[in-house]
């Protein structure tokens, strides 16, 4: 899968270096990535995101074991990270379905964002303000941090993530790739697509 992002102005409420987890933006340069089998691929232009989701449910193999009232929960909760993903800026977003021990819907996903950190370069140093807790792993830009985080939700359930942030080298960008379930099933799919997909990244130049 092909990128590319738009020119961003530099700040200009400060110029004095400082360390900043940075802020969402699209970078000026073009960059590739893939994702683990048997993920969907939602696009970041949210007037894809209808067409990416009817694709999906009709390639799921587990749409036709859900009952009407399930697959409108199912619909309502892939809508929702389909807007939250164009709300973030995310350049993608990778979705799978599945059911739970219970035989509930269950989803996960995983998403491509940029921060960009000007007016200092990215490196591990700023990546580990991103993610304090994060350990080193290895991705296509180079080395990276990953962390693992799990929060108590309302209804007894737990919000599962994964991220690794890597910063792209000699430049002011760096990538997060965000991985999330409530279903303890798929947490460990989570995980191997995040590493899957931060190894897959790679850009042609950067910025």
């Amino acid at each position: 899968m092909h990128g590319y992002g738009s020119p961003v102005d530099a700040p200009t409420e400060s110029r004095t270096p400082r360390r900043v987890p940075g802020v969402p933006a699209r970078p000026p340069f073009a960059f590739t990535m893939a994702a683990p089998g048997g993920w969907e691929v939602l696009r970041g232009d949210a007037r894809s995101l209808r067409d990416d989701l009817v694709a999906l449910v009709a390639r799921s193999a587990v749409w036709d074991e859900l009952t009407e009232r399930q697959r409108e929960g199912a619909a309502t909760l892939l809508t929702g990270i389909a807007r939250i993903s164009a709300s973030t800026g995310a350049v993608a977003t990778f979705l799978r379905t599945g059911l739970d021990s219970e035989g509930r819907p269950a989803v996960a996903s995983v998403s491509l964002g940029w921060l960009r950190t000007a007016p200092v370069l990215a490196d591990l140093d700023l990546a580990r303000v991103v993610l304090p807790d994060g350990e080193p792993v290895v991705t296509g830009l180079g080395p990276g941090l990953l962390a693992r985080h799990q929060d108590a939700v309302p209804a007894d359930g737990h919000h599962r993530s994964r991220q690794i942030v890597a910063p792209v080298p000699d430049s002011v960008w760096l990538a997060t790739v965000t991985g999330a379930t409530a279903s303890a099933e798929l947490v460990g799919d989570v995980e191997f697509a995040v590493r899957y997909v931060a190894r897959s990244l790679g850009v042609t130049r950067t910025a």
